[in-house]
C-alpha cells in the first residue's frame, strides 16, 4: 500500500492540513525522506501522535528545521524517545526553550548532549532537571558555568551528584547555596575536597550539621578556615587531636569559649601552649563560663598548667548549666599575690557578700524545679534554722542565684602550689598530684562551696552549704539517734552532707573546730576534688560533688543530673 506522503515535495508536505498530518501513521513517517521531514511545520509536528513521533529515525529527527523545532510544544518535545533526544543536532539543542528542556523525562534528559546548551539555557534549567541529570552532565554544567549555578539549581543537586563531583568541580561550586541537609549528606571524602575558602564561607546553619567525621576529614587549611563556633557539641566532642592541632590560636579561643563543655581532658590536653596562649573565657554558649585571668606568675608555670586550669573549668561547665560567668584570677605558686600555704596542693580566696536566710531560701527554692536533686534539697528549707543568723554567699554564687548582678571585679583567686609535683592531664602518676582535681577544689569554693557553721566567716555567720550539713543526736550509735542540722562547731568526722533532711548521708564533711575547710569532704571519702589531694591518684568529680553544687544553687546539665542521681550514699554518723 502506497504511503500518503509518497512523491510529495517538502513544499507540498508543508501545505498539508494539520488534520491530515495528525493522521500520519508510523508507516507514513517511516516513508518520509529527510527533505520531507524538514518541510513539516511546527503545527503539523505538534499534531503528530506520540507513536508517530517516536517512529522517526535519528536522521529524520535531526532533519527537523530550526523554525519548526523552536516552536514545538514542550509536551510534544517530551514525547521524543531518549535515543531521539540523543540524536538532536547542536543547532536543534541550542534552540530548545527552557520549557522544552524542563519538560523532558529523566531518561530523555540524560540522553541530551548538554555540551550544546548555551549558558542562558543552562541558567534556565529547573532544580528538578538538575537533580535528574547524570553525574557527567552535572560535572559539565558546573565546569562550563564556572560553578555559577543558581541557588535553586545548586539546591537541586542530589547526594549522589554531590559526592561524585570531581575535586575541581566541587571547588567551583558555590557551597553557600547548599542546604544544611545537602551539607550533612556529603561524604567525608567529598568534604575533604572542599577548598578552604568554601569551608570558611559556611553559614551557621551549614556548620552546625557538619559531623565529626566530616570535619576530621578536612585538610589543615580547611580546618583553619572553619568557624568552629558553628559546630555542634556532638561534633566538637568527636574532633581528633589531629584536627584540634590544626586550629589557630583564635579558633582555639573561640572553641573553648563556646564548646569547652564538650571537650574531654584528653582533647584539651592535646592543645599546644601556643594555641591556648590567649584563651581566657572557658565554657558553654548560654551556659556556665569561666573568665580565667592569668597572673604574671603563670609565665613560670610548667607546661600543662594552663590546659589543666582550662580542663578544670570545662568539666565544671559540662556538669553545671547556670548561665553566668565566674571571673577568676589564676596564679601559679601564689594566690592573689601571696604564696600558696606550705603543704597545700592549691588555695583560693573568694569575694563574699552578705544576704539573709529569707532571701537565700527564696532563690534556692526558685531554682528547685531544675532537677530532682534541687527539688529535694529546697524542700528541707523551712523556718530559719539559725534563728536569725547572718548569711554570706560568694559573689559568683550570688550571680548564679540572682542575688546580685554582674561585676567587673573578680569573684575569686585560685593558685596551684609550685612546691609539689603535679600531673596535668588527670592520669595517675606515682608521687604526683592531680592538678585538675586540685584546681576544681578551689574553683568550686569560689562558687560558694564553703562552710561556716556560725564561726568560719564570723560569729553567727552561715553559708548555703551549712543548710545541708547534718549529724546525729547519737554519734556513737547513729542508728539510735535522729538526724539534726550541724550548725555549730564539732570535732571528729561526725557531720555529713544530706539533701533529704539528714536521712541520707551523701558524704562526710571535715570537722568544724580546727584548721580544715569546713565544707570539704573528710579523708574517709578518699581521692575526690572536693576533699583531700592524694599523690598518685586521679580525682575526678563525682555525683556527690555535683549534688553539692546543685544544692547550693547551681543548675545542672543533663550530664550533671545523671551524675547527681547516681550519688553514692554512706552510713550515717
Amino acid at each position: 500500500m502506497t504511503s500518503i506522503v509518497a512523491g510529495l515535495s517538502a513544499q507540498q508536505i508543508s501545505a498539508l492540513s494539520v488534520s491530515t498530518v495528525s493522521g500520519f501513521t508510523s508507516n507514513d513517517i517511516g516513508e518520509m525522506t529527510a527533505d520531507q521531514v524538514a518541510g513539516l511545520t511546527a503545527q503539523q509536528m505538534n499534531s503528530l501522535s506520540s507513536s508517530a513521533l517516536q517512529s522517526m529515525s535519528a536522521r529524520q529527527v535531526s532533519s527537523i528545521s530550526y523554525n519548526t523545532f523552536i516552536s514545538l510544544a514542550a509536551s510534544q518535545t517530551a514525547n521524543f524517545t531518549s535515543s531521539q533526544i540523543g540524536a538532536l543536532t547542536s543547532q536543534q539543542v541550542k534552540v530548545m526553550t527552557a520549557a522544552q528542556i524542563n519538560g523532558l523525562g529523566t531518561s530523555d534528559l540524560q540522553s541530551l548532549n548538554v555540551a550544546y546548551l548555551s549558558k542562558q539555557q543552562m541558567g534556565g534549567l529547573s532544580a528538578g532537571v538538575i537533580g535528574n541529570l547524570t553525574d557527567a552532565q552535572v560535572g559539565y554544567l558546573i565546569s562550563a558555568q564556572g560553578g555559577a549555578l543558581s541557588t535553586p539549581q545548586v539546591q537541586g543537586l542530589t547526594t549522589t551528584q554531590l559526592n561524585n563531583l570531581t575535586k575541581d568541580n566541587l571547588q567551583r561550586l558555590n557551597v553557600k547555596s547548599l542546604t544544611a541537609q545537602q551539607i550533612g549528606s556529603m561524604s567525608a571524602s567529598t568534604v575533604a575536597n572542599l577548598g578552604a575558602s568554601q569551608v570558611g564561607g559556611l553559614s551557621q546553619a551549614q556548620g552546625v550539621v557538619l559531623t565529626a567525621t566530616q570535619v576530621n576529614s578536612m585538610s589543615q587549611d580547611s580546618v583553619k578556615a572553619l568557624n568552629v563556633a558553628t559546630l555542634s557539641g556532638a561534633t566538637v566532642s568527636g574532633l581528633t587531636t589531629r584536627t584540634l592541632a590544626a586550629l589557630s590560636t583564635a579558633q582555639t579561643r573561640s572553641l573553648l569559649a563556646t564548646h569547652a563543655d564538650k571537650l574531654s581532658v584528653d582533647q584539651i590536653s592535646s592543645l599546644s601552649s601556643a594555641q591556648i596562649s590567649t584563651t581566657s573565657v572557658v565554657g558553654a554558649t548560654n551556659g556556665l563560663r569561666f573568665d580565667l585571668n592569668w597572673d604574671s606568675s603563670v609565665t613560670g608555670a610548667p607546661d600543662g598548667f594552663r590546659s589543666a586550669a582550662i580542663a578544670a573549668a570545662a568539666d565544671l561547665s559540662a556538669n553545671l548549666s547556670t548561665n553566668t560567668t565566674v571571673s577568676l584570677q589564676v596564679g601559679y605558686g601564689e594566690v592573689n599575690g601571696s604564696a600558696v600555704s606550705p603543704g597545700a596542693a592549691a588555695q583560693s580566696m573568694s569575694n563574699m557578700t552578705g544576704t539573709t536566710y529569707s532571701a537565700l531560701k527564696a532563690k534556692l527554692q526558685a531554682n528547685s524545679g531544675n532537677s530532682a536533686t534541687q527539688t529535694t534539697a529546697a524542700a528541707t528549707l523551712g523556718a530559719d534554722p539559725t534563728s536569725g543568723g547572718s548569711f554570706v554567699v560568694s559573689t559568683a554564687q550570688a550571680k548564679a542565684l540572682g542575688l546580685s548582678g554582674g561585676s567587673s571585679n573578680p569573684d575569686g583567686y585560685i593558685g596551684l602550689s609550685s612546691a609539689l609535683s603535679f600531673q596535668f592531664n588527670q592520669t595517675a602518676a606515682a608521687g604526683k598530684f592531680d592538678a585538675i582535681g586540685a584546681l576544681q577544689h578551689e574553683i568550686s569554693e569560689v562558687m560558694g562551696r564553703t562552710g561556716s557553721v556560725g564561726a568560719g566567716f564570723g560569729a553567727g555567720v552561715y553559708t548555703a552549704l551549712d543548710l545541708y550539713r547534718y549529724t546525729s543526736t547519737d554519734n556513737v550509735n547513729p542508728q539510735n539517734g535522729s538526724p539534726i542540722r550541724a550548725l555549730s562547731q564539732q570535732s571528729g568526722d561526725v557531720a555529713y552532707f544530706s539533701i533529704d533532711g539528714g536521712a541520707t548521708n551523701l558524704g562526710g564533711f571535715n570537722a568544724s573546730d580546727g584548721g580544715l575547710d569546713y565544707g570539704d569532704w573528710n579523708a574517709t571519702m578518699g581521692p575526690d576534688p572536693f576533699g583531700f589531694s592524694f599523690a598518685g591518684a586521679t580525682e575526678k568529680m563525682s555525683g556527690n560533688d555535683i549534688a553539692v553544687m546543685a544544692a547550693i544553687g547551681w543548675n545542672m546539665t543533663s550530664r550533671g543530673v545523671t551524675a547527681a542521681q547516681a550519688a553514692k550514699a554512706y552510713a550515717l554518723v
